[in-house]
């Protein structure tokens, strides 16, 4: 028969919504009813948190038993098992001194050392609680094992799937159609040179549908408007996934970076190597021609150099004077003034006259000036070269072969002697490898650099007479690779083309 004196509160939890299904709560109702019956206890509050975590106390269910307890409304809690109030020794402690700090003990029904209600059970809660969190931490440490050797045999392992990708036999796998969303983005951003903003807004005004609205998913709990953001265009632009490198565990359980922690993954990449390395000095660039809050716009920010200290050339207007000057001139603080750099100012029409003269001769006639460009020819024999390698080394594995055949009767003298020649021929044909190879990069990118041309050509031509300030740096960031300015004051000025 309950004791109406003794008043207790029964509290329950599970981790998941499988164990949710599986009717665990009802099982653990079930014991701990039984329980309280035989102990005499009074039910008088039931407090249960389905579907979550014992390793975080933000428990609805359990803030509210605390909040009670301190009002006074019961004396003892009920639990099933101790990882059902906590799965940490910190965590567990905390609320169990919690409780008693308001005269509430603490007592489980399946565990009868866990009795907070006397002294011996104060120990051996303790002791318990430290075997809860070891076993945990085994778990979780199993886990991450396994989650790592699946990673390295490529298998997917949760997170969020990139777009232009799906999920297929537990791989990424390409997407088509969303694939080729992925690469007009990226040919977008290079050769329009739209913003992230801009190129968002066109893929929404096309009905281009994000992933959350295409797989009909909810954000935080609410639909999607299904429109494009500039920033997860940008991110998109960043990520390594599309040149096949899938980077697993980036961030901690709290949301921070741990670059020890990443694992790389091997996945079939959406863009090249070279486009996407092209879109992260386009990103940097773009930062550095940012107007935000500047006052002035420098046709060249960005692209001086200073030959003395290798530092940047920034754009400055003094008492009508403009031009650039060395940042390494200005010593932070209080400095001694002997290591500021010593370098000249360059004043602005000394070099961004040359410079638009150079912009407008280029963009008015590409041909004319394309057409004085030493062409890099594509090399023909460069298959047959790597033919050739190919058969040298299948030669020098036969003759190692032939040499460890005791019936060959291949002496070692005579082994070494025809390993030194094709060695030497091996030598050779790599070298001419490696240089016919660099010839066809060469060429590879004299052709995007002479296609980028002729777009600028096209977009820009009829707008030269009238250049603002931004449009003559755009066009200057996007023809000059460089100016070094030399100790002497010279400049030198090297073109993309």
């Amino acid at each position: 028969m309950p004791n109406a004196s003794l008043r207790a509160a029964t509290y329950r939890r599970v981790s998941t919504e499988e164990q949710v299904s599986n009717h665990s709560l009802g099982n653990q109702a079930d014991k701990l009813a039984a329980f309280a019956e035989q102990q005499g206890y009074a039910v008088v509050r039931d407090y249960v948190d389905p579907g979550h975590s014992g390793a975080t106390r933000k428990r609805p269910g359990l803030e509210q038993l605390l909040h009670d307890a301190r009002l006074g409304l019961f004396d003892t809690v009920l639990i099933y098992r101790l990882d059902r109030l906590a799965r940490s020794t910190h965590l567990a402690y905390s609320v169990i001194q919690e409780l008693m700090d308001v005269g509430v003990g603490v007592r489980s029904s399946s565990e009868p050392q866990i009795d907070s209600t006397t002294p011996m059970g104060k120990v051996s809660l303790g002791v318990t609680a430290i075997f809860a969190e070891l076993e945990r931490d085994t778990f979780m440490q199993r886990s991450q094992e396994g989650r790592e050797k699946s990673l390295a045999a490529g298998i997917y392992n949760g997170g969020s799937v990139s777009y232009g990708y799906e999920i297929k036999d537990r791989r990424l796998v390409i997407q088509p159609q969303e694939a080729e969303v992925v690469r007009m983005i990226f040919q977008w951003y290079l050769e329009h040179r739209w913003a992230t903003v801009r190129i968002a807004e066109e893929l929404t005004a096309l009905n281009i549908p994000t992933r959350f609205r295409g797989d009909g998913r909810l954000f935080r709990g609410k639909e999607t408007l299904g429109c494009w953001r500039g920033g997860s265009i940008y991110r998109m632009l960043k990520s390594r996934t599309y040149i096949g490198e899938f980077q697993y565990g980036r961030r901690t359980a709290s949301g921070k970076k741990d670059p020890d922690r990443v694992i790389k993954v091997a996945v079939p990449p959406i863009v090249d190597l070279e486009v996407w390395e092209a879109a992260q000095e386009m990103m940097v660039t773009n930062r550095v021609t940012a107007l935000r809050n500047a006052k002035n716009i420098y046709m060249l920010k960005g692209l001086i150099r200073c030959a003395a200290c290798g530092r940047s050339y920034l754009g400055a207007k003094t008492n009508g004077w403009a031009g650039y000057r060395c940042c390494g001139r200005v010593v932070p603080g209080a400095g001694p003034r002997h290591l500021a750099c010593k370098n000249t100012h360059v004043p602005a029409r000394m070099v961004e006259d040359p410079v638009w003269e150079r912009i407008t001769a280029i963009l008015l006639d590409p041909g004319e000036v394309l057409g004085q460009q030493p062409l890099t020819l594509i090399p023909a024999e460069l298959p047959l070269v790597e033919k050739a390698l190919a058969d040298a080394r299948t030669s020098r594995e036969r003759l190692t072969d032939l040499y460890l055949d005791a019936n060959a009767g291949l002496s070692k003298e005579g082994y070494l002697s025809r390993l030194a020649g094709i060695d030497a021929q091996l030598a050779g044909l790599e070298a001419r490898v490696l240089v016919l190879r660099d010839t066809q990069a060469q060429r590879r990118q004299q052709e995007q650099s002479e296609k980028r041309i002729y777009d600028l050509s096209a977009q820009y031509r009829d707008r030269l007479e009238h250049a603002d300030d931004q449009l003559r740096q755009t066009l200057a960031h996007q023809l000059v690779k460089r100016i070094t300015v030399q100790t002497d004051g010279s400049v030198d000025i090297e073109w993309v083309v």
